[in-house]
């Protein structure tokens, strides 16, 4: 084993402006990156060139030299997961003592001897893979983030026992946040705001500053639904910011949350005039719970869950399958498929099928915020059939454009 340095990466600790823009940055995704390496040399061409590609798939990229001070960082996050490169030299010693740690959601590999690493690494479930270039732990670290901005859609869940005036407050937030800002008159302004904002949170990060510059010049020459799916920083953004009611990206991504409702709005309209409840259809979500989340769920069964952001689901069983199969590897989490029977004749939620309309690839429906009532099985991946459920539904939530889920037999 190398022998490790006492250094650690400044960045990590917020002084001044580059303490603000620190901040900022922590608040772009619900996913940072970890690299720990002794031989890290921050001053070193080579090293600055792997963080700027790294950063092309995790914005917030945290460098570390001693494993024990890495461990104190891990301990320190809250609300997020971390992905984790460690080298070689200090795998098989640090492997075994953040493996169990539930901010760990991933581990790559790197290293010169790929088949000496392969051999112990595949006892641990965390670790994606084992790999000798910096490119394909790209591509593999742009995978898990975006499984875990998948499992982070914030969510509320409510007992059988509760009414809904007691309703999760973060629901509630949520709920009231959308109407004020759908009562806004937002202008070119607020645009070029947001785009200052994410200039100095991307400082540094070529990709996302690419990005940046497209939304600038292309935002009104496409569509909200097209920004919402393409692979830039908003939909984590705005999902991390839904999560956990940061109303500093909230205001900043007003503009954006009511242009999204709206086109949603449209497309509902146009898609579903003249329906009858003989259209019902059903379609699907896959992603991960935490045990923590799980459990919580587990106690409210029969009760209802809240999805407090734009919900993206798909009509292929299979595709929604995948992504809680993936979920079930981390043994820190439970996966769950989500079936949801809608009935377009009944919804006061607006909803749209966005194939030809999302960035290329992207063929799901989209939804606003949703309730449903939840059932459970005993399943490593957990079906939870849901259906809409209008008995309990108060004045309140109607104006809100919530709807209420029960369960039904499959």
């Amino acid at each position: 084993m190398n022998e490790e340095k006492s250094t650690t990466n400044t960045s990590t600790v917020p002084k001044g402006a580059e303490g603000r823009r620190r901040i900022n940055i922590q608040q772009m995704q619900n996913v940072l990156l970890i690299w720990l390496d002794s031989n890290i040399d921050e001053t070193n061409d080579d090293c600055q060139n792997t963080i700027t590609k790294l950063r092309r798939a995790v914005n917030d990229v945290n460098t570390y030299t001693n494993s024990d001070q890495c461990l104190e960082f891990i301990k320190t996050i809250v609300d997020k997961k971390a992905c984790m490169i460690i080298s070689g030299s200090l795998g098989q010693h640090i492997v075994p003592r953040v493996h169990n740690m539930s901010q760990v959601d991933s581990i790559f590999i790197f290293c010169g001897n790929k088949t000496y690493h392969e051999h112990w690494a595949k006892d641990w479930p965390k670790i994606k893979g084992v790999f000798t270039d910096i490119i394909p732990i790209c591509e593999a670290l742009r995978e898990a983030a975006h499984q875990c901005e998948q499992n982070a859609m914030p969510m509320s869940f409510v007992g059988t026992n509760k009414k809904l005036d007691q309703l999760d407050p973060s629901f509630m937030y949520t709920q009231i946040i959308k109407e004020i800002l759908l009562t806004i008159k937002f202008n070119q302004k607020h645009i070029q705001d947001y785009i200052n904002y994410c200039c100095d949170a991307f400082e540094g990060n070529t990709k996302e500053t690419e990005n940046i510059q497209q939304l600038e010049l292309e935002y009104h020459n496409k569509t909200p639904i097209y920004w919402y799916t393409c692979q830039m920083f908003l939909y984590p953004m705005l999902n991390r910011a839904l999560r956990l009611m940061n109303g500093d990206i909230i205001t900043h991504m007003g503009f954006f949350i009511g242009d999204l409702h709206r086109q949603i709005e449209q497309l509902h309209k146009e898609q579903y005039a003249g329906t009858t409840a003989t259209d019902t259809f059903t379609v699907y979500r896959g992603q991960g719970l935490s045990t923590g989340d799980f459990e919580q769920m587990s106690k409210t069964k029969g009760g209802l869950i809240s999805f407090n952001n734009f919900l993206s689901t798909s009509t292929i069983r299979n595709i929604s399958l995948s992504f809680a199969e993936n979920a079930t590897i981390n043994p820190d989490q439970v996966g769950v498929l989500f079936i949801m029977k809608i009935n377009p004749a009944h919804s006061t939620t607006p909803f749209a099928f966005i194939a030809g309309i999302s960035y290329p690839g992207q063929t799901s429906a989209i939804v606003n915020g949703r309730i449903r009532r939840n059932t459970t099985t005993r399943d490593r991946i957990l079906p939870y059939y849901l259906r809409p459920y209008y008995d309990r539904m108060s004045p309140c939530c109607k104006r809100k454009n919530t709807i209420f889920y029960d369960r039904f037999s499959p």
